[in-house]
């Protein structure tokens, strides 16, 4: 029902001129006529909407132009339906517009998914802010509340009604999102629940004691879940596959707890800073050779965090041909493709940042409003 009237307000915001282009049509011929008809009321409004015809030349044009003019009227109607039908983004950001104690998702990636998955299975209201169009077409097919531009604009905001919202995340991997887009929502909306996803600890703290708001760290959660994974497995040789934020916060445990470890990364450019002080290998773990140079047959321990689904399932595929029994954990986004890591024969242990982050927010009660 809410989107069949932000619909009609669109319609009828464009065409507001034309509609009292109409009204003033009216009232002209009607001015006109109630003094051909010598102040007739009755007869006048007969006589405009056509139920008599007012005798002499004006009585045959009348009707002629009025009939014009309401076909231009249809057709210019039905333009405008085609035109909002095939450029939805103006019906999304109207509902935008309307929006009234709900929550805002800036970044619409795997958590922002996640977050916007879970509020609506329980009927809490949502905008989503995301400059790339790919990424929200689902949501603009079906005409859900989007805006397709950057959050550190105030405007932006204001169009996501953030002065009205009861919750806004930011789940952009941005500093300056992270930093502008806080600091004017604060401005704009003192009461709001803000959680910022924020992978540095240091500047998570300024930006909590700063804009009174919650940081979460997705990285931080998923090394802490793979920590508590093998904590009971006396793990002592481990190969990590992929380099990221993970990797780096498990390497400095690792270091602490006596945990031997290899990382293989295909991307020299990611660790340009440590190829010298850490024990890496430049290559795609795909390729058994490199497996094997890095002892995969004696290892206790894989982790796969590469980013591409396809590559998780072919590197957990050439791990358990070389190694049937070591402890093999694989990032993974995709929960379906995920479920058949988990059984025979990869006997994988999957994780989710995004999952077990969002997890982490409900157990704590940020939904809890």
């Amino acid at each position: 029902m809410k989107k069949r009237l932000i619909k009609t307000k669109i319609l009828l915001k464009q065409n507001f001129t034309l509609l009292i282009s109409i009204f003033l049509w009216y009232l002209l011929n009607f001015i006109i006529i109630f003094f051909l008809t010598e102040g007739n009321f009755l007869e006048t409004l007969s006589i405009v909407f056509y139920f008599q015809v007012l005798p002499g030349p004006y009585g045959i044009v009348y009707p002629e132009l009025s009939e014009l003019l309401i076909f231009g009227i249809i057709l210019t109607f039905i333009i405008t339906e085609f035109y909002r039908k095939y450029n939805p983004q103006q019906t999304a950001l109207e509902e935008a517009r309307s929006m009234r104690d709900h929550t805002i998702i800036i970044g619409y990636k795997h958590l922002g998914k996640q977050i916007r998955n879970y509020l609506v299975a329980n009927n809490e209201g949502c905008v989503v802010i995301e400059p790339d169009e790919d990424l929200v077409r689902d949501l603009l097919d079906e005409e859900c509340p989007v805006i397709i531009r950057e959050a550190y604009d105030v405007d932006v905001l204001k169009d996501a009604s953030v002065q009205y919202a009861k919750m806004v995340f930011i789940t952009k991997n941005d500093l300056d999102t992270l930093i502008v887009a806080t600091h004017k929502i604060r401005a704009l909306n003192k009461r709001c629940k803000i959680v910022c996803r924020c992978f540095d600890d240091s500047v998570a703290e300024i930006i909590e004691k700063t804009f009174n708001c919650r940081t979460i760290s997705t990285s931080k959660y998923a090394s802490e879940f793979i920590l508590k994974e093998i904590q009971a497995k006396n793990v002592k040789k481990s190969i990590i596959i992929g380099y990221n934020r993970i990797a780096e916060r498990l390497i400095a445990r690792f270091k602490n707890q006596g945990i031997n470890y290899k990382i293989i990364e295909r991307d020299r450019d990611r660790i340009e800073d440590i190829i010298d002080v850490e024990p890496v290998i430049v290559g795609d773990a795909k390729d058994i050779d490199n497996l094997k140079e890095v002892g995969i047959e004696n290892t206790d321990l894989v982790i796969a965090l590469v980013d591409r689904a396809d590559e998780v399932v072919v590197i957990a595929d050439k791990v358990r041909d070389l190694n049937k029994n070591c402890v093999l954990i694989c990032r993974f986004f995709h929960e379906h493709v995920g479920e058949i890591l988990g059984k025979p024969p990869f006997n994988a242990i999957v994780i989710s940042r995004s999952k077990h982050a969002l997890d982490l927010l409900i157990n704590e009660g940020i939904f809890n409003f």
